[in-house]
């Protein structure tokens, strides 16, 4: 199947509200001044963006405005001229050309990547932009190592780094720029790049995570920033405004009632509020940036940092410090690789047992532990690999005939896969394997993504799928360390040390337990009596079987990490 225009090329257009509130944001922190001002959106599609910064300012100020306009989509040029004329500004000027061949950082280069177009000078005061977001494995890595050369970027390059840092080459000393983009780039290690060019090249003014509020169509989660380009000047801090759904029970009585989340943002409100498409949860603080402006940034305040500081003093180490963490194996081709009906098979096609593993994904994550019923019902993995003397390998084929068989039969499929190919492996092999003797180590496993934590111990060697990850303790650790890791992990305290620290929520409350996060996660000294106690009641909780006797003991448990800390559940203030 073919990528859809709006996935190949990044389009989302700008719902109106939402272009309306951004290009408010932009209008409330123009300077005074009589000169005329360039407003610049480089990839403008109908000219939604222009038209609302216009509309945002006083008349006094639009007659001065020269609207400039970029777009490779002729028909969403011709849109753009049509809907910004009768504006009452001084000038428009939209072209159907390629806004990064105008910019280009490294001059050297002076092709545009998507079409020919002679260099310009382009100067703006404003910038207003809901960027292309086109991620690497849909530009291809030939695009994407052109844009990283061309703009001077590093890691991971996605067609927006190189929109944010062509239009930061444009914008004017002391210009504005008003950015709608994913909110990704706030807390993923993907977004370092990005947050390291804001950082350095911005006064950040303002950051609004718009989070699951459903602004977009598409299943997009957005983000707002507002800055000045005065890399040498910072101001002392930058508002930062977080939005997302609130559970119903979250004081929805007390809610303020608003029309829309923007409108209540427009208000000033925080709090719950309650609009027409739900109960919102707005939270207001200051943006957290380290040094470098590379780590995730985050909302503080003077009680988010007291009560940081507070878990800080009681924190031994992080989970990273005693325990390896990573993703499950990625077939590429789960059809082929996992199923759950291999007996039906003809015998010949059958793989044989030794190659064929217990496969734990997250349609059977339980907290704590798994039952042992229905365990035989899970679906299995055909694993090609081995370990020959000493180190991980593919299977010899030959020595599996009946495996071998099965996987000749989907020999096209599975070769379809070239990188596999490319990366110097045999055509059958999985993508992300891993080494099978860590199997059987006790491993503490969780689904990527879950609304509340879902950690499990699993002691039965059985093999993690890619929609999970899993860690096993490093030499000489003692194996107490992975019970206190299990009840860490399922508290509530880690719940509000998430949303703290890291705050990646997708749509509905659902949270990402990925490397990144996890790693950070902090353990008490695990000789203290507080840490002692929680092992003990893990061990017991694993044990048991009497579901009321288990309820007791997760809130005893639950009740023992808070104090671990030296903190209670009471949530820190942003």
């Amino acid at each position: 199947m073919g990528l859809t225009r709006e996935k190949k090329h990044g389009i989302h257009y700008t719902p109106t509200d939402l272009a309306a509130f951004l290009a408010e944001q932009i209008a409330q922190r123009l300077p005074n001044s009589r000169r005329d001002v360039t407003v610049l959106d480089p990839a403008c599609g109908d000219g939604e963006l222009l038209e609302a910064l216009a509309r945002a300012v006083p008349a006094s100020v639009r007659e001065r405005l020269t609207l400039v306009g970029y777009d490779t989509d002729h028909d969403a040029v011709v849109e753009a001229s049509r809907n910004l004329s009768g504006l009452g500004v001084k000038a428009v000027d939209v072209s159907a050309a390629d806004f990064l061949s105008l910019a280009a950082v490294d001059p050297s280069m002076n092709a545009g990547l998507f079409a020919q177009q002679a260099e310009r000078t382009i100067e703006a005061d404003v910038i207003i932009s809901n960027p292309p977001y086109v991620r690497t494995q849909v530009l291809g890595a030939e695009q994407a190592q052109q844009l990283a050369r061309r703009f001077g970027l590093a890691g991971r390059v996605d067609l927006y780094h190189a929109f944010t840092m062509a239009m930061l080459s444009v914008l004017a000393p002391d210009g504005i720029i008003g950015l709608l983009t994913s909110n990704r780039f706030l807390v993923t290690k993907a977004g370092a790049t990005m947050r390291r060019l804001l950082h350095d090249r911005l006064d950040l003014l303002a950051v609004f995570d718009l989070g699951d509020t459903k602004l977009f169509e598409a299943a997009v989660l957005p983000a707002i920033l507002i800055g000045r380009h005065a890399p040498g000047r910072k101001t002392d801090s930058c508002d930062f405004t977080r939005v997302y759904q609130a559970d119903k029970d979250a004081g929805g009585d007390d809610a303020a009632e608003c029309a829309s989340v923007l409108d209540a943002l427009r208000d000033g409100l925080d709090g719950t509020v309650r609009t027409e498409a739900g109960l919102y949860k707005i939270e207001k603080g200051t943006l957290s940036i380290t040094a470098d402006g590379t780590e995730p940034w985050f909302m503080t305040s003077g009680d988010v940092d007291a009560w940081m500081g507070a878990v800080a003093s009681r924190t031994a180490c992080r989970f990273i410090d005693v325990a390896e963490i990573r993703v499950g194996i990625k077939t590429t081709a789960d059809k082929v690789f996992i199923r759950d009906d291999w007996d039906t098979l003809d015998s010949d096609r059958q793989p044989e047992e030794k190659l064929l593993h217990p496969l734990l994904t997250h349609h059977v994550a339980q907290r704590w532990n798994l039952p042992s019923s229905g365990r035989d019902a899970r679906k299995r993995v055909l694993y090609p690999h081995e370990i020959r003397n000493g180190r991980r390998s593919a299977v010899k084929l030959e020595e599996y005939p009946r495996a071998a068989r099965y996987l000749e039969s989907h020999r096209e499929r599975l070769e379809g896969r070239t990188y596999v190919i490319e990366g110097g492996r045999n055509w059958y092999e999985i993508w992300v394997p891993h080494d099978p003797a860590d199997w059987a180590k006790p491993k503490v496993v969780c689904p990527d993504i879950s609304v509340k934590p879902c950690f499990f111990l699993d002691r039965q060697g059985q093999i993690v799928n890619g929609d999970c990850y899993w860690m096993t303790l490093r030499p000489g650790q003692a194996e107490e360390w992975l019970l206190l890791i299990l009840a860490v992990a399922n508290s509530s305290f880690i719940e509000r040390f998430y949303d703290t620290k890291f705050h990646n929520k997708l749509y509905a409350g659902r949270r990402r337990f990925i490397t990144q996060y996890v790693s950070e996660f902090p353990l008490p000294d695990l000789d203290s009596p507080p840490a002692q106690r929680i092992v003990g009641l893990v061990r017991q909780l694993l044990d048991e079987t009497d579901d009321s006797v288990r309820h007791d003991l997760e809130t005893r448990l639950d009740e023992g990490v808070w104090r671990a800390f030296g903190v209670g559940p009471n949530a820190p203030s942003a």
